[in-house]
Parts: C-alpha cells; sequence; structure tokens
C-alpha cells in the first residue's frame, strides 16, 4: 500500500497511511527489525484485538491524569521485563495521551526504539500523531517534559473513528478546524458549511467527507512539520489557540473538559486579543467564532481567571521574557507575535471565562 504522504523532517522520513480498516494491515505495513511490542489500554486491547500477530502486547492506564513521567517509568519497566533490546519497535495504538506516553516512553528507552503510531481518535490522527513531538504532563504545565522522536512510520485508520463517542469525536474536529484557519482555508471552509456531522454517520458520503477532513489536516501539520522540526520558526503556528487552551487545562488539572475543547475556548480568546492589537478584522474574528460554536464546544467549569493566567506562565513557546501567541490575520493565515503581555493574555482570558 502506498502512505497517503512521506512527510520529510531533518532528522528522519517517515510515511503516514490513512484509509478505512487498516488496523488488519498493520503487520504488512510495519517491517520491524527486531520484536515488536503494542503498547495500549485495556479497553482498546479488548475493542481492536491483536492488531500484529507477532506483537507482544503491553497495557497502560488511559486518561490525562496518567500522563506522567510515573506512567512513561512503568512503560520502561515492562519493557525491560519482557527483555526488549535496541532493535525492538513499539507499535502505540490509542489517542493522543497514550500516543504521547508511551511514544515518550520508547524514545527514552534503551535511548529510542522505533516507534510506530496507531492513533484511535480523530484527534491524534490529525494533530498528536503527526510531527515527533511527545511529551508528559507536569503539575506545573501540559506537556512539559519531552523529546522530539520522529516515528517510523504512521497509520491512521479512518474507520476506528467510527465508533467514537461524540465528545471524543468533537475533540479532534477542533483541532481540525484549528489547522484549516492556519493554513487551509479550503478546509476551514468545510467546517463553515456544516459539512461534518457531530455524531457517527454509516453514509459513505459521510465516511468520504471524514476522510477528507483526516487528510486536509494532516496535510497542514505534514507542511509545517517538514519545514520547522524542532518549533523554532514556522511551527509554532501550529500553538494557535494553545496558550490559553493549556491554561485552562492546567487550571482544571486536566479534568472536566477535553483538549480540543479547550483549543477552541483558546482559539476564541486568542481571536480578542488579535482584534485588539489590530491584526484580525472583527468580521472575520466572528466569521471564526460562528463556525466553532457551531459545533457546541463543552463549557467550562467555573474557574479563578488568576490561575488560568499564572498557567499560561509555563507555555513551552515563551522565550526569557516573552510571551509568545499565535494570531490570525485572516482564514488561512496566522502569525506568530512574541511580546504579547501579561495583560494581553488576561484580556483574551476574560473573554472566553
Amino acid at each position: 500500500m502506498q502512505p497517503f504522504l512521506t512527510i520529510h523532517q531533518a532528522s528522519a522520513s517517515y510515511p503516514v497511511f490513512v484509509g478505512r480498516n487498516l488496523l488488519a494491515q498493520t503487520r504488512e505495513l510495519v517491517r520491524p527489525r527486531g520484536r515488536v511490542f503494542v503498547i495500549t489500554s485495556r479497553a482498546l486491547h479488548e475493542r481492536f484485538g491483536t492488531i500484529h500477530p507477532d506483537a507482544e502486547v503491553l497495557l497502560m492506564h488511559e486518561g490525562e491524569k496518567y500522563k506522567t513521567l510515573e506512567t512513561a517509568h512503568d512503560i520502561v519497566t515492562q519493557l525491560l521485563e519482557h527483555n526488549a533490546k535496541r532493535d525492538a519497535t513499539a507499535i502505540v495504538m490509542g489517542g493522543g495521551m497514550i500516543g504521547d506516553t508511551a511514544g515518550f516512553a520508547a524514545s527514552i528507552f534503551l535511548r529510542g526504539i522505533d516507534l510506530v503510531h496507531v492513533p484511535t481518535t480523530l484527534l491524534a490522527q490529525v494533530d498528536s500523531s503527526i510531527g515527533g513531538k511527545l511529551a508528559v504532563n507536569h503539575a506545573k504545565g501540559k506537556n512539559l517534559i519531552g523529546s522530539f522522536y520522529p516515528p517510523r512510520a504512521v497509520i491512521a485508520d479512518t474507520s476506528v473513528l467510527d465508533t467514537l463517542p461524540p465528545r471524543e469525536r468533537l475533540s479532534g474536529m477542533y483541532e481540525a478546524l484549528k489547522g484549516g484557519i492556519i493554513g487551509d482555508a479550503s478546509l476551514f471552509e468545510m467546517f463553515e458549511r456544516g459539512l461534518f456531522p457531530r455524531n457517527a454517520d454509516a453514509a459513505p458520503a459521510v465516511h468520504d467527507v471524514m476522510d477528507a477532513m483526516v487528510r486536509k489536516a494532516i496535510k497542514v501539520k505534514a507542511d509545517i512539520v517538514g519545514a520547522d522540526e524542532k518549533e523554532s520558526d514556522v511551527r509554532r503556528l501550529l500553538n494557535y489557540g494553545h496558550t490559553i487552551a493549556h491554561g485552562i487545562e492546567a487550571a482544571l488539572h486536566y479534568e472536566g473538559i477535553t483538549h480540543g475543547e479547550a483549543v477552541a475556548w483558546g482559539m476564541i480568546g486568542a481571536n480578542a486579543i488579535a482584534v485588539r492589537r489590530g491584526l484580525l478584522a472583527k468580521a472575520e474574528a466572528a466569521r471564526i467564532e460562528r463556525a466553532i460554536r457551531a459545533y457546541e464546544p463543552e463549557v467550562p467549569p467555573p474557574l479563578d481567571r488568576s490561575d488560568v493566567l499564572a498557567a499560561t506562565e509555563h507555555d513551552k513557546k515563551n522565550t526569557g521574557s516573552a510571551r509568545v501567541m499565535v494570531f490570525p490575520k485572516r482564514v488561512g493565515e496566522c502569525v506568530v507575535v512574541a511580546d504579547v503581555t501579561e495583560d494581553e493574555i488576561a484580556y483574551g482570558i476574560a473573554a472566553v471565562l
């Protein structure tokens, strides 16, 4: 099978396969050098079964509260107990939390073993599995402990999206919508026209449009990470909406709201700052907000705005004393701004909370 595309980064190139019913083809798509380990949760293993007949299965806990160094340490321990060597391959099957945490463990085990991502959520397919960023959370902020470690391959089976709970499906849609705003106006316009259903639908036409969303969103991210592997330049565009989103998530201790929902509100907050700065026209900001709110992101529970603001101080994009944020100028074009003030971020937080 030919990949949908091949991502070329400074440190490595790797194929991304996109299509329906690819889980059954995992063995053919992965060419391991040594033993194979599938790392996933018990629930996903029971749901999808053995995706690689030669693999040994290692289980981990699922959920944002387990996205920690302790979980990564446990995975490393399991690999050691199974006598894994440096030629082993880790096939990580799951959503963003599993992909990030187990992928990070694979990147540090014996200084790194081969990694294959099999993302099982929309969010993971369009975002976290692409680009080679892996991380776990710290009490002071999201994704503060991590590494850049490109996979050998990404296998995105879009048929698994059919059974996602509606809220999990929507979480990925907000990240895909973000991709449209930063780099593909045609993708945004598909959201604007309401082409993507909130709930799963068996109609072939719906499958086609969902597959188109995944491919378009992956293409946006692939183009960016190919130009900037380690977030020194254009890759920072991918963090549109994430400064305030990560502040909300940290203030909530990563409970009560999905990452995609937080990003939805983070985009609205960033747009408020962009309008205030004169970077974004009010009409364009309203257009983006209408598209986001049409998919009804869950409203965050009551929060102390100062807690959210404090959490943004640990944003990974910040350099020295500068606060860095991404703002849209129009749909399909965003800019990185490196002199954002604390007052401006407080203003953006107030716009959404």
